[in-house]
């Protein structure tokens, strides 16, 4: 179903009820752009680094369609009924005590959304509007304020002494304001005049004038202009205060919009369910929730008291479990997986009198359709796991999450090796990185080089940073001490342990973090340069860049390379299709 301004408060109760009842909740977003740090993001980051490096983008692009799909189990029917909604998200200018929303996208991203049949005109003219807590507290403030200013219209105490220079201009705006009570008139416009002068006009008004006229600054064109109005009576002009503060409120309210489908599904603790879900999720908790804190262990607090139950299909997956049957965890290709042997898909159908997708609509990367086909995806995934452990019903497989604590709460981080995660709720994986060097060398040096130089222990990995340095991993491990030992006394290159590395770079941050970030820039700068890629060799690295560009680009077409972060060639691909 598809949801725009125009019906979202008429479903809002609809999708209230789908939250209550259902088993789980998929989720999927549409962005307008997701990768100015993505190419900043190295193989060999931490999930605190990989973070620090994110949260820019997700406080800079723009969620601009969220969908939501919910699955419940009938066990009396033993199937899964589902209803899905497609939301266009749009902030609306929340007057002025909430900061307009800049609109900043990547042409590239805003292309594919094109190509895929987004409508840019619905989701501007009737996009939903959002708030998360920090902006609605600020909104309520301002209420606050407005209500604080009616209570003290009754004060006719002076406030500013009329300047000399003014008080003829202030005399006649008097005059002016005497004679419209007079006539048959029930509105005026006043002089134009500059913002002191229209306090003192609002502050003698008050004086002279407070049961008998209202003043009212508007726009008109480009200037602010004074209009005054008549009081009836002592009642209507409280009836008029009052109807201000109750049209804020109702203001707010629907500024607050779309926030609110994100608030109940928190307040449900129900399962949220997303494939490849970081972005998803950082989006979700920084625009309709609350900002995102700098800190990476604040921010796992934060999601999981907010979402103490998520489970990634990229993560699942991509585990021990399904690494010999899923030759791709892309979302449509996982899905086309999980539809043959040896795994076994429940029972689903659409809920009764509502709208939903069918697995066949097509319609990859329109947000509704695509939180469908992860939940499904889910579903396969589920049922191989509660198999596997001796359980051929569904009634049993589905009653709760046993077989899926394994990996709750664990998100999938792109292209991070060591099959690394984000544990919200736990601490996260600190795998053995012996065999991983930090290797500083001259610019003119080629992937060849770095190959040759490693070739005595084995094949390697290349994971770089700039054009004068990489991490390399070796493939064989047990070669990590002798191969350190060996080439420790380069005259031409330098190398240390990722282990030494990371201490240098916590102790630079601590002591001078500016030159740190200067570097950063400096690396970040660098990239652009060059085409930066990682990758395995087993020694048979072509020394050519050009000719493994092909195998770059595949790879991060087909999800499955062992490159750890994006090439720049590849970058445009991999950002539009970010499963």
């Amino acid at each position: 179903m598809e949801v725009t301004q125009a019906n979202f408060k008429a479903t809002l109760p609809e999708i209230e009820t789908a939250i209550k009842n259902c088993t789980f909740v998929s989720i999927d977003t549409e962005l307008t752009g997701l990768k100015t740090s993505l190419n900043k993001i190295n193989a060999f980051d931490t999930p605190k680094q990989y973070y620090e490096k994110v949260i820019k983008d997700c406080r800079q692009f723009l969620v601009v369609q969220y969908g939501l799909t919910f699955f419940r189990y009938d066990e009396a029917a033993d199937v899964f009924k589902h209803k899905s909604y497609n939301f266009y998200i749009f902030r609306k200018p929340v007057r002025n005590c909430v900061t307009d929303q800049r609109f900043l996208c990547q042409t590239s991203c805003i292309d594919f959304l094109i190509k895929n049949g987004f409508d840019f005109n619905k989701l501007f003219k009737d996009g939903i509007s959002y708030l998360n807590n920090v902006e609605e507290d600020m909104y309520k403030n301002s209420i606050e304020e407005t209500e604080k200013r009616i209570r003290e219209s009754s004060n006719k105490s002076s406030g500013i002494s009329i300047p000399a220079e003014h008080q003829d201009f202030v005399d006649s705006v008097v005059k002016e304001l005497q004679d419209f009570l007079a006539s048959e008139e029930n509105e005026k416009e006043l002089p134009k005049c500059n913002a002191f002068l229209r306090l003192l006009i609002y502050q003698v008004a008050k004086e002279k004038f407070q049961d008998q006229i209202s003043l009212e600054t508007r726009v008109v064109g480009k200037d602010r202009i004074l209009f005054a109005k008549k009081y009836k009576s002592q009642i209507e002009r409280m009836e008029i205060d009052e109807k201000k503060i109750e049209d804020m409120q109702n203001s707010m309210n629907d500024y607050i919009g779309f926030s609110k489908v994100i608030r109940m599904i928190i307040e449900s603790e129900k399962l949220v369910v997303g494939h490849n879900v970081m972005l998803d999720l950082l989006h979700t908790i920084h625009k309709f929730v609350t900002p995102l804190p700098e800190d990476y262990d604040d921010f796992k607090e934060c999601a999981s008291s907010l979402f103490p139950k998520i489970v990634d299909t990229k993560h699942i997956s991509s585990s021990e479990s399904f690494k010999d049957l899923v030759n791709s965890t892309v979302l449509a290709q996982l899905l086309e997986t999980l539809q043959k042997e040896p795994f076994e898909m429940p029972k689903i159908e659409v809920e009764e009198n509502s709208l939903s997708y069918n697995i066949n609509d097509a319609k990859e990367h329109e947000a509704g359709y695509d939180s469908f086909i992860t939940g499904v995806a889910l579903l396969g995934l589920w049922k191989y796991l509660g198999i596997e452990k001796g359980s051929f019903h569904n009634d049993d497989i589905f009653a709760n999450l046993e077989f899926l604590k394994p990996y709750l709460n664990k998100i999938f981080l792109m292209y991070l090796s060591d099959n690394q995660y984000a544990h919200l709720s736990g601490p996260d994986l600190n795998p053995s990185r012996e065999h991983v060097f930090y290797l500083t060398f001259p610019k003119e040096w080629t992937p060849n080089t770095i190959v040759q130089l490693f070739s005595p222990f084995g094949g390697v990995y290349i994971a770089w940073l700039s054009e004068a340095s990489a991490f390399v991993a070796l493939h064989k491990k047990d070669q990590a001490a002798v191969a350190l030992k060996t080439l420790s006394q380069g005259d031409t290159y330098s190398i240390m342990t990722f282990a030494k590395r990371q201490a240098l770079l916590a102790g630079l941050r601590t002591i001078a973090p500016s030159p740190i970030k200067r570097r950063k820039s400096i690396e970040g700068s660098l990239q652009t340069k060059r085409r930066k890629t990682n990758s395995f060799d087993g020694g048979s690295f072509s020394s050519s860049k050009r000719s493994i560009e092909p195998i770059v680009e595949e790879e991060q077409q087909t999800d499955q390379g062992a490159s750890g972060s994006p090439s720049k060639q590849g970058l445009f691909e991999v950002a539009s299709n970010w499963d």
